[in-house]
């Protein structure tokens, strides 16, 4: 899950657990549900009820939706005709979340999010329902007093709940680190169980996806590891929740993988089995959506960063360049190729080669301001963006830092390697573009590399016509 839906589901989260009632409750999350999918349709249903409903009037048939169960993939509404269907269990008996919207299926990001939408909503219908209860309790005299405390301590540990996943939720919106987002869940989950429980996070191990190892624990002082590393398995074999004595496991998912097991285990305090199925539901799901939007966040990286010097790559580059040309702030663009590099290969090899060109990424961005961001465009060759700049002085000064620090000598596999960058200068200005400063500052480099490797040039139109200007 990204970081944009973790935010959505921190607002829909408010939103609903802010309902005076379910009728309220409903009506809210149907709305929200097909605002942050783009869907036309919508329903809460209640069995063969109608909790609430967008799309298709105020008082639609209920059979409409009553009859679309969950698996289904497509479905024909009337006034709407054919539609792609999401549907996903509230926790009680027959209730379910339905989205439909015709132009194209739910990607796996989408279904998780609604799924985290319904297990949150079905929380709040239960919170609800005891709140109702409550007060019905209220003026029913006739009730015993105990009956009555044990209803307000289960509405106690049910707001527990809501506020302790609404805390976890805005750590995620933050963009806390995953470790801490991840110890924040499991002692999340602990702080809601009896004394000696506990709660623990189960994941494939990386460099052996047949073993598992415990990826965040809380509490344990009665369960031991092996236990729940069974449990956890046993979920994850079975691909639903599974209870055993005090043990339960539910399996946690990056998109539609499943990649580990939430483990929930302990049997006092008070805390019945259903309100431990509901830490487990929720937290399970919180871990889930949390490492979902870690390997979305990941993927991203990689595709915009250089695999070797993890520098980012032109692709990023160019964006923030054209971004900074937008605003108008005043930039430079340094166009930097390796001399020698091709000896280092030839002579030493393609890994003292790698080696050198981490070498090089590192004592540039070193060089660098830390509002300044330096890149790889390929091979021997590399670019920084220079902003904001409030001189040209200031460009050359930080060129020629640059160049100083790539030519000391490199340690490269016991053996001191030397080369040097010839440096291009091109400014930004009213007009430009990335593509076309990036040009510039090439061709401006290339007239440093070919009059005196090592040095840096500034761009001159005059460059394009074979005009050369000293070397600096």
């Amino acid at each position: 899950m990204t970081a944009w839906s973790m935010l959505q589901l921190s607002e829909y989260f408010s939103a609903i657990t802010r309902a005076g009632d379910v009728a309220a409750a409903a009506r809210i999350a149907v709305q929200q549900a097909t605002e942050a999918t783009d869907a036309e349709l919508g329903a809460v249903i209640f069995g063969d009820s109608l909790g609430a409903s967008v799309g298709l009037g105020r008082s639609p048939d209920p059979a409409v939706f009553t009859g679309v169960r969950s698996g289904t993939e497509t479905s024909t509404f009337p006034g709407v005709g054919d539609a792609y269907v999401s549907v996903f269990a509230l926790g009680e008996a027959g209730e379910r979340l339905l989205v439909a919207r015709t132009d194209e299926a739910f990607g796996p990001d989408e279904r998780q999010m609604l799924q985290g939408m319904a297990k949150v909503l079905g929380l709040a219908l239960r919170s609800l329902r005891t709140l109702a209860a409550e007060q019905q309790l209220r003026h029913d005299r006739e009730r015993e007093a105990e009956s009555r405390l044990v209803l307000l301590q289960a509405l106690e540990r049910r707001e527990r709940l809501l506020e302790t996943l609404l805390r976890v939720q805005r750590a995620a919106g933050q963009g806390a680190p995953l470790g801490d987002l991840l110890d924040s869940i499991t002692a999340g989950a602990r702080r809601l169980l009896d004394d000696d429980g506990v709660a623990a996070l189960v994941m494939h191990d990386l460099t052996d996806p047949a073993q598992l190892t415990v990826a965040s624990v809380a509490g344990g002082s009665s369960t031991g590891r092996d236990a729940v590393l069974q449990a956890a398995r046993r979920a994850i074999t079975a691909g639903r929740t599974i209870a055993e004595g005090e043990l339960a496991a539910a399996p946690v998912h990056i998109g539609d993988r499943v990649a580990g097991a939430f483990v929930v285990a302990g049997n006092g305090g008070g805390v019945r089995d259903s309100e431990r199925r509901d830490v487990l539901a929720a937290f399970s799901e919180q871990a889930s959506l949390a490492l979902t939007g870690a390997h979305t966040q990941a993927a991203m990286h990689e595709a915009h960063h250089d695999p070797l010097t993890r520098l980012p790559n032109r692709a990023l580059f160019l964006q923030r360049v054209e971004q900074v040309l937008a605003e108008d702030t005043g930039a430079a663009l340094l166009y930097l190729d390796l001399d020698l590099f091709k000896q280092v290969n030839d002579t030493l090899g393609h890994a003292a080669g790698d080696e050198l060109l981490r070498g090089v990424a590192d004592r540039l961005s070193a060089s660098v301001r830390d509002t300044d961001m330096a890149a790889r465009f390929g091979g021997d060759e590399f670019a920084v963006l220079l902003e904001p700049i409030s001189s040209e002085l200031e460009a050359w000064e930080i060129a020629h830092r640059v160049i100083d620090a790539i030519s000391e000598p490199f340690d490269i596999a016991g053996r001191a390697v030397l080369t040097r960058a010839s440096v291009g200068i091109a400014y930004s200005g009213a007009g430009r573009t990335a593509e076309h400063l990036v040009e510039d500052a090439d061709l401006a480099m290339y007239r440093a590399k070919k009059t005196k490797p090592g040095t840096c040039r500034a761009f001159e139109p005059r460059m394009r016509t074979e005009l050369l200007r000293p070397a600096c």
